[in-house]
């Protein structure tokens, strides 16, 4: 076990690094899944509807594998210095990727409009996992609490309410599109102030694997390029309908 976590018992360690791993994995495949159903509910060439899926899956394994090269320094013992400057590439260049070819692929965006309000929401019940920041990461002296209850209760918060949510928009009941985007908006807060705390309070993130995959890959970029999707899609689907085949 690394030298930061040696007050956690090794049961709980286990358990904690199994749920972010796997989560990381079962994010990279539900958004794949997504782009698949939604390709197939669009006028796009049935090539394209074949291709993009493949393509969503390898630009998110691609940028899982090199979060995990950059934040397992074990297994890829990168100097720590390099491997804090290297992070912010691991975070930044996929998300700047991905919105711009958002934006400037006809062909993603109408996969966007046509995706199911709902799903993008729902998604993000992932978020429920935070709550590791507070126990057992907090409890056992890991992580500052300056840094680990904001982070965990905002994530907590979002993950509770997104399903609540999803069903809102899915019903289509009184100002559920403002709910969502209110939502969207408190999760991306949540995952800004998570970054501010950890900067201010020097939270080791980065330096404990895979709690590491979390900054890189599935907390604050994931999260936050997911509500951009949701918040586009919502903005497109009150107006305008999906063109389906």
């Amino acid at each position: 076990m690394q030298p930061e976590l040696l007050s956690l018992p090794s049961s709980l360690y286990r358990t904690t690094a199994f749920i972010i791993v796997a989560l990381a994995i079962f994010m990279v495949a539900v958004h794949t899944g997504i782009a698949a159903i939604a390709a197939q509910r669009t006028s796009i060439s049935p090539k394209t509807k074949t291709k993009i899926p493949f393509l969503v899956a390898a630009f998110l394994a691609s940028w899982l594998g090199a979060a995990i090269l950059v934040a397992d320094g074990t297994n890829f013992p990168i100097p720590l210095e390099s491997r804090q400057g290297i992070s912010g590439l691991v975070v930044l260049i996929p998300v700047v990727i991905a919105l711009i070819a958002l934006f400037a692929s006809k062909n993603l965006r109408a996969i966007n409009a046509a995706t199911p309000s709902a799903w993008l929401i729902a998604i993000q019940t992932y978020r429920l996992a935070g709550i590791m920041f507070m126990y057992p990461f907090v409890t056992y002296g890991i992580l500052p609490v300056g840094f680990g209850y904001p982070a965990g209760i905002g994530d907590a918060l979002t993950g509770i309410f997104a399903p609540i949510v999803a069903v809102m928009v899915a019903r289509k009941r009184p100002n559920a599109v403002k709910w969502a985007v209110a939502w969207n908006l408190f999760g991306i807060l949540d995952l800004i102030d998570a970054t501010a705390t950890a900067l201010t309070f020097r939270a080791p993130v980065l330096s404990i694997y895979p709690i590491a995959l979390v900054p890189l890959f599935l907390g604050p970029p994931l999260g936050i390029l997911t509500h951009i999707l949701s918040l586009r899609n919502l903005a497109v689907t009150k107006s305008v309908a999906p063109v389906t085949t």
